[in-house]
Parts: C-alpha cells; sequence; structure tokens
C-alpha cells in the first residue's frame, strides 16, 4: 500500500509542572515571536529570568489542567481519527509525525526520525488557522533548513478561510445560543484573537488581517445583533495588538450588552487561554455584572475538526 505522510507543527506546551519553565524560555528567548529589542544575549538572559519567575506563578493554573498543557493530547487523539479517515478516502496509508516550536517533541526531533524516509505525497501544515511570522513563520523557519523525507511536498501555510473548518466553527457558535436559550439575532460575537505586538503588524505581518477576514465570514454566516473584535494574552514590556479582550468585556458589560458568545478565533485547541484567561477570569468578572455569557466549545479532537483538517490537506 502506497504510504504518505501528514506533519504538524505547532506552538507546543509543557507536558509536566517541571517543564513550564523549559517552555517559557523557548518562547520568550524567541525573537521572532516577541523581540524586546536589546540583542540576542540580553533576551536570552531576560527570557531565563521571566520564565524561572513566571514558572512558579502559572504553575497552579496547569495544576487544573493536569499539570500539563492539553494541546500535544488533543492533537494526537485528532490525528488518531485522520488517519483511517484519509485511508478509506484515498486508499493510502496515511503516517502522522508532530514538531513543536517550544517543546517536545520539536520540530527538529520529529524531523530527524523521518529524514531520508521515501513518501508519495508529504502534506505539511500547522494549527494556525491565520498566517503571522511569529506562529507559522516560527514553525517553517524551522523546518525550513533542516534534512526531510523525501516526497511530493505539498505545504499549507494558512487554512482560516477553508469552509468545513469554518463550518465547525459556527455549528458551535449556534450551540452557544442554544444554551443562552436566544436566537443568534439577539446575541453578540465577541471574537478573541492571540495578541501580538504591534510591531509585527507594522511590519506588514498578515495575521490581523486573517483575524478580520474570517471574521467577517463567520458573522455573514451567523447574523448575530451585533459584533466585536478583542485580543487577548499579551505579556512582556511591549505594546500589544488591542482592544483587549478582557477590557472590551468590562466596557460591553457596563454598556449592558447582554447575550454575549465569546469566540476564540485563534485557537483550534484548549489551552491556559482559553480554560484559564478566558473561562476563569475574563467570563466570570462579565458574569457579576448580571448579564448572560457563554464562550464556544473549543474544537480540540473532535470528529468534525479531524474532517475540515483532511479538507485542508486533500483541497
Amino acid at each position: 500500500m502506497k504510504k504518505d505522510l501528514l506533519y504538524i507543527m505547532y506552538m507546543g506546551g509543557p507536558d509536566s509542572i517541571e517543564g513550564i519553565e523549559e517552555f517559557l524560555y523557548n518562547l520568550f528567548s524567541d525573537r521572532t515571536i516577541i523581540d524586546f529589542h536589546v540583542g540576542g544575549m540580553l533576551q536570552n538572559f531576560i527570557a531565563k529570568k521571566i520564565a524561572k519567575k513566571r514558572s512558579k506563578k502559572v504553575a497552579p493554573e496547569y495544576m487544573k489542567l493536569g499539570g500539563q498543557s492539553p494541546q500535544l493530547p488533543h492533537l494526537k487523539s485528532l490525528l488518531g481519527k485522520i488517519r483511517p479517515e484519509y485511508q478509506r478516502i484515498t486508499g493510502r496509508e496515511l503516517e502522522t509525525s508532530i514538531g513543536m516550536c517550544y517543546y517536545h517533541p520539536y520540530i527538529k526531533d520529529s524531523l530527524k526520525e523521518l529524514e531520508g524516509r521515501e513518501f508519495e505525497n508529504i502534506y505539511v501544515t500547522t494549527m494556525y488557522p491565520q498566517y503571522s511570522y511569529t506562529t507559522t513563520g516560527a514553525c517553517f523557519d524551522r523546518f525550513n533548513p533542516l534534512p526531510k523525507p523525501c516526497g511530493n511536498m505539498v505545504i499549507k501555510k494558512f487554512w482560516h478561510m477553508n469552509e468545513k473548518y469554518n463550518k465547525c466553527i459556527t455549528d458551535r457558535i449556534f450551540k452557544a445560543a442554544e444554551k443562552l436559550g436566544k436566537p443568534l439575532s439577539e446575541c453578540h460575537l465577541l471574537f478573541s484573537a492571540h495578541s501580538l505586538p504591534e510591531y509585527t503588524v507594522k511590519k506588514g505581518d498578515e495575521y490581523t488581517l486573517h483575524i478580520r477576514e474570517q471574521a467577517d465570514y463567520l458573522i455573514s454566516k451567523t447574523n448575530p445583533r451585533s459584533s466585536g473584535l478583542a485580543y487577548q494574552s499579551r505579556t512582556g514590556p511591549v505594546k500589544w495588538v488591542s482592544p483587549y479582550t478582557d477590557q472590551e468585556l468590562v466596557r460591553l458589560a457596563q454598556e449592558k450588552v447582554d447575550n454575549v458568545i465569546v469566540v476564540p478565533i485563534s485557537f483550534v485547541s484548549d489551552h491556559i487561554e482559553t480554560l484559564i484567561e478566558l473561562d476563569e477570569q475574563y467570563i466570570p468578572e462579565y458574569e457579576k455584572s448580571g448579564l448572560n455569557i457563554v464562550r464556544i466549545e473549543s474544537l480540540n479532537d473532535s470528529d468534525d475538526f479531524a474532517e475540515a483538517i483532511l479538507d485542508i490537506i486533500l483541497n
């Protein structure tokens, strides 16, 4: 049987409390994702200090998640659903491999295991729907120079407008409205994306354009009463893309905007940003105003998301 390969790259996350500091150091020392404008050696020194201090702060949050990031387990489960469906559709076996930027399995390590092997088709993508040089770009910066397996290489650098992927989200938006007990025509959609330093936009990064394009598409498919776009998860001593999600929720509460559906548009799987930042920090504060709010379910390893990934790589 002919064999193909799906190689998936992503951010990565710690698999233990002890691994948090390594993960954070890798994250903050990467000048692609966040540049402190102090030079490489000094940034590494600052990153080590931040990682040591911040790892202690976020350890209790990871404890709530079972002591590790759920990102990799969700991805492994998702790939387990994709493989048999790919074989059913194409008649070919699909091997899958994962490479992470900031924690194990690192891109360099998983590629080394594949070096020199032969496949008919090799699909390469990331779990970032929208393109940014700080995310997808960082993955491919690691991927491109390294020895690779042999085969027909199919690269998918972004897929935020894929119809099946967006249907996964619209279905969850409608389910969230049902949870609120309201039609979408009476709901406010708040799209929340991971923020980036403002200088990335000034450099011409496409990320915010992709976010806006996808949000507009989702609005056209759901027809809410109103909508907004904000950014979360800012950190470090630089200015980040705004408005900020927490501040936007404060504004909406002050204006008595009811029946809010939060759509984490840049996150395909649960992590601290959804389970802690949104669910435990931001949304409860909004609920104190006596107004209704709900977050859509994350895609994680759902069957419909597995179908969407197949559609992304095959079409």
